[in-house]
């Protein structure tokens, strides 16, 4: 099928213009062996090379022999803003065969999943380097190897043995999203998985990517509705579907979806004693993933109760995919309300709920509420709307600077910064070292009466280098070390005049909080061991 357009030179694309392009559903083979369900996504309209290659992915699909790889067009002839959508074929032999279809189904979960980081954040999200993710949907390793590749830009996905076939990993919507999902996050935020990151940045990292992989296709409603079909399949006569069923269909959607094979372990509901020590990222993020999981529950029940008991299948499912939806715009909104550095799970609660008052500042339906709630049921503590802005410490702020540079100029930052002394003490900088990263950013959003406002995010890192006797004396760190790399830094916000309204900080010469970090040279050897299989290769286990 030809995506229809006017006849439009290429000046008369207009900036935010959408495309509906056709993908897997979920994945390559359908329930019991039958055809996959497709769903369709809308991307915004860009120029297309054969590859297929835009400005902010390149696809590469190599040939099932050989090393080469085999470019694909996806436009119309001599007219590289026109994408031709095609569905798949039915039958799983043809689809295994089907390049073209392979690179639209890559091309069009990869453009929808950083379309609503950006739709939702109101900026451009930027790689780690600049240029083009490359995804290698049929590349020559393993299942396990699939993932994310920190420093090169490349994400590359294995083959899985199914029904007698090598299918390719990128067939997987939740896959291609979740690994898309890491490549943002370490644009947006290299520090959370750099060599300086801890444990708990990388469960971040995999927690993020899990739940943007589960509810961007749980917030399909044809899918949920055929996740409540298949509940109700095994009911008596009579029987409806209930609370305990809504529950179950959302944890075992969660757990089909990881089960591809030796990717990673399945989808875990229990809480663990102790989650939080635990050694494994994909393990600690998936307590994480759970409580929000668990919140959703709450609130599609919520939604469906003041909705009546006349409802049929389908308007639950809507009701369910309404829900998945907004929790997940409310996830990625609280990304750009966390410190840049040393990230934990507080400072992701805590993003998610100011980043909400924000936007919603009337919580009539309880998301806050239930996200709150199932937090803490885990052992991460409430945050209380008491200063959560972080500003009200902060009083008699100076503003010598121009509002025009502090939207794009980092030295405009660095100045707001030294001028005001008692925000320099709060962040514990170490006044002989400079800062090592300064981000400044604008984003636009709507808020709920309609009107456009515009913000400007700063973050900022600062690195120490300390020998082991300096390290010891200002910060009681006991080391053999001979030299020590410490760390910290904060978000700043600021609304349309320039005035801080947001702040969150990660003091850097802060004792405790950095004997903490660094606990002894014991674990923090048995920590970067742990890490290290991870920390630039996401996803994979090696299992």
């Amino acid at each position: 099928m030809t995506v229809a357009f006017p006849k439009k030179g290429p000046g008369d694309i207009k900036a935010g213009q959408m495309v509906t392009v056709t993908v897997l559903a979920e994945g390559p083979i359908g329930a019991d062996g039958t055809a996959p369900e497709t769903a369709q996504v809308r991307i915004p309209v860009e120029r297309l090379r054969r590859g297929p290659t835009g400005h902010r992915y390149a696809i590469h699909i190599r040939k099932w022999r050989g090393t080469n790889v085999s470019p694909v067009t996806l436009t119309r002839q001599g007219d590289p803003w026109q994408l031709v959508d095609e569905p798949p074929p039915h039958g799983l032999r043809e689809l295994l065969d089907d390049t073209r279809f392979l690179a639209q189904h890559v091309y069009g979960v990869a453009m929808s999943t950083l379309d609503i980081f950006e739709s939702t954040l109101g900026r451009r999200m930027p790689w780690n380097p600049e240029g083009r993710v490359v995804l290698k949907a049929r590349d020559l390793v393993t299942a396990t190897d699939t993932g994310y590749q920190r420093g090169s830009n490349i994400i590359r996905f294995g083959s899985v043995d199914r029904m007698g076939y090598k299918v390719p990993t990128a067939l997987y919507r939740d896959i291609v999203a979740h690994e898309v999902t890491h490549a943002i996050l370490d644009g947006f935020r290299p520090a959370w998985a750099d060599e300086l990151a801890t444990m708990e940045q990388l469960a971040m990292h995999e927690a993020l990517a899990d739940l943007v992989a589960i509810l961007s296709v749980f917030s399909s409603r044809d899918v949920v509705y055929r996740q409540l079909e298949a509940a109700r399949a095994g009911f008596g006569a009579g029987q409806v579907v209930d609370d305990v069923v809504m529950m179950r269909s959302l944890f075992d959607f969660a757990r089909d979806l990881f089960a591809r094979g030796p990717l990673r372990e399945p989808f875990v509901g229990v809480v663990p004693d102790h989650w939080q020590e635990l050694c494994e990222p994909h393990a600690r993020g998936a307590v994480v993933v759970g409580a929000v999981l668990r919140a959703v529950q709450r609130l599609w029940v919520e939604r469906n109760a003041r909705l009546g008991d006349g409802q049929s299948l389908r308007q639950k499912a809507e009701s369910g995919s309404i829900v998945a939806t907004r929790v997940l715009r409310m996830v990625i909104r609280g990304l750009s309300y966390m410190p840049p550095v040393d990230v934990s799970w507080r400072d992701l609660l805590r993003g998610i709920i100011a980043a909400d008052l924000d936007m919603v500042p009337e919580d009539i339906h309880g998301y806050r509420d239930a996200l709150q709630a199932e937090f803490s049921a885990i052992g991460i503590r409430r945050v209380s709307r008491d200063n959560i802005s972080g500003v009200e410490n902060y009083q008699g702020l100076r503003y010598p600077i121009r509002l025009s540079a502090l939207g794009s100029d980092p030295q405009e930052v660095q100045r707001f910064v030294w001028e005001n002394p008692r925000l320099l003490d709060a962040a514990r900088l170490e006044r002989r070292t400079p800062l090592s990263s300064t981000r400044v950013r604008t984003s636009e959003r709507v808020s709920p009466d309609g009107f456009v406002i515009s913000e400007i995010g700063a973050s900022f890192i600062q690195t120490v280098r300390m020998s082991r006797r300096e390290a010891n004396v200002r910060l009681g760190l006991r080391t053999t070390r001979d030299y020590v790399d410490i760390r910290g830094g904060g978000l700043l916000r600021f609304d349309a005049g320039g005035r801080l309204v947001y702040a969150a900080l990660k003091p850097v010469m802060d004792r405790e909080r950095q004997g903490k970090l660094f606990g002894s040279d014991q674990q923090h050897d048995a920590e970067l061991a742990a890490s290290a299989g991870v920390r630039n290769r996401f996803h994979g286990t090696g299992d």
